[in-house]
């Protein structure tokens, strides 16, 4: 589904505060399943997850996703790719204040050219299932837990394949983590694939998991089946 072959990426490269985020990583990440990137903070997850998800280029090394060489693309195309094949769940919401928490979920079908009608009810759809009832109120009303739901909302707008989801549960109680969890498990149901960085047992030890990869200083120290 998605392989890393030899990927590095420096920051400040040839500058006194030159860093090595990734080391040589080759890895392979299978489809259909729930992946989880484990590590202490800079280990190193999240910069690989930003390069899965097209959102960075490697400095060195080359990425492919469903078979296909993505490392040099052009940014229109990996533009399009992540529009069509990926939904991104953050640690912070990252919702747009002083709009509706509609205009939230609706704003990245938006550039795919969806007829509002359409989209609207998809965004409603997907709203009631996490219980978000506050669809015409601001964003800024929302409680913590409301706002990382309507997040995933977001996420799954465009329907996308692959589902990238960065310390989902840093800012959830106990009772919204398992929530979390139980909605990942309907995105395996659904066959998506799952990409999750964590440091929270409740996600990287629960049964649903299929892959735990450990990080450690831009490295992986082992890949579990």
């Amino acid at each position: 589904m998605i392989e890393l072959m030899n990927v590095r990426k420096v920051f400040n490269a040839g500058k006194a505060n030159e860093f090595s985020a990734l080391n040589n990583v080759s890895l392979h990440i299978p489809g259909n399943r729930i992946t989880v990137l484990k590590g202490p903070s800079g280990s190193g997850k999240t910069t690989l997850l930003s390069i899965v998800g097209c959102m960075s280029r490697p400095t060195a090394g080359r990425v492919k996703l469903i078979d296909r060489e993505i490392t040099s693309l052009p940014e229109r195309f990996l533009t399009d790719i992540r529009r069509s094949t990926f939904g991104f769940i953050f640690q912070q919401p990252n919702l747009i204040k002083g709009i509706s928490v509609l205009e939230n979920v609706m704003l990245p079908a938006y550039p795919l050219g969806d007829q509002r009608k359409d989209l609207c009810s998809r965004a409603n759809q997907g709203l009631e299932q996490l219980n978000i009832v506050k669809s015409g109120s601001k964003v800024e009303w929302l409680s913590g837990g409301e706002a990382q739901r309507v997040s995933i909302v977001r996420a799954l707008i465009n329907n996308p394949s692959i589902i990238i989801a960065d310390e989902p549960t840093a800012h959830l109680d106990t009772k919204l983590s398992y929530r979390f969890m139980e909605i990942v498990e309907k995105f395996k149901s659904e066959g998506k694939t799952v990409i999750i960085t964590s440091h929270d047992p409740l996600v990287y030890d629960s049964s649903i998991i299929d892959k735990v990869i450990t990080m450690r200083d831009g490295k992986i120290e082992d890949t579990p089946a």
